[in-house]
């Protein structure tokens, strides 16, 4: 009896038990020696194609300080078999995820792209979740309302911030991917909320999606621009 008992109690089932909370990923650390399980790995998981990206994302959306010591070694993917990866360093300069930076705009294209200066160097931007009327080859519908606002707004900053965010720095047509921040106010949420915005450019998972919904939502509520 006491050799089961025994048993029982060295098993690694013991040693994995939590309290069943997981994070956004669908993983927790077990504290006793800060190693990262990912017991049901959610679409936000399974993106990471290396374990490299799977830290970069655990220490993003984790809350346990276990995230600032961990390491690819102590990631345990589960069923998700991934190759270990490598991070490289990024260039002297180079734009970097979950960063913020602070630009002057060099020129406003429409309702979601301008191309903003960042230390000497320009960048086309396409404006991270939202998507606007087209009014660049197509004239679209508000078009020329989504551009005049966004334009108005970008000249008349005081203070331009980009703040890169999701998985990607740059989306297929080599444009900078960005939260664009006026005057400390999220302008995708301004015009949203003005309704010039027709859909999401969604692939990925965002921190301001909600406040961004929350606008569109608002828009509909009181038939802004496009919605009356």
């Amino acid at each position: 009896m006491i050799s089961i008992l025994l048993l029982f109690t060295s098993s690694p089932l013991q040693v994995d038990a939590h309290n069943g909370a997981l994070d956004k990923l669908g993983g927790h650390f077990r504290n006793s020696d800060c190693t990262y399980l990912l017991h049901k790995p959610t679409s936000l998981a399974k993106s990471a194609k290396t374990k490299a990206a799977l830290l970069t994302l655990i220490k993003k959306y984790s809350s346990n300080s276990c995230k600032n010591s961990l390491t690819t070694s102590k990631i345990d993917s589960g069923s998700i078999k991934l190759p270990t990866g490598t991070v490289a360093a990024p260039k002297p300069g180079a734009i970097v995820l979950n960063k913020k930076y602070t630009a002057t705009l060099v020129k406003c294209t429409d309702g979601d792209t301008a191309t903003f200066n960042i230390n000497g160097k320009e960048y086309k931007t396409r404006f991270l979740f939202i998507d606007t009327p087209e009014y660049t080859t197509t004239k679209e519908k508000y078009g020329k309302e989504a551009s005049e606002y966004t334009c108005s707004k970008l000249k008349k900053a005081k203070k331009i911030v980009l703040e890169t965010d999701g998985k990607d720095v740059y989306d297929k047509y080599k444009r900078l991917l960005a939260w664009v921040h006026v005057d400390s106010s999220l302008l995708q949420e301004q015009i949203t909320k003005a309704g010039l915005v027709e859909g999401y450019y969604d692939y990925g998972t965002y921190d301001y999606e909600a406040k961004v919904r929350n606008a569109m939502a608002y828009a509909k509520k009181y038939k802004k621009g496009i919605y009356k």
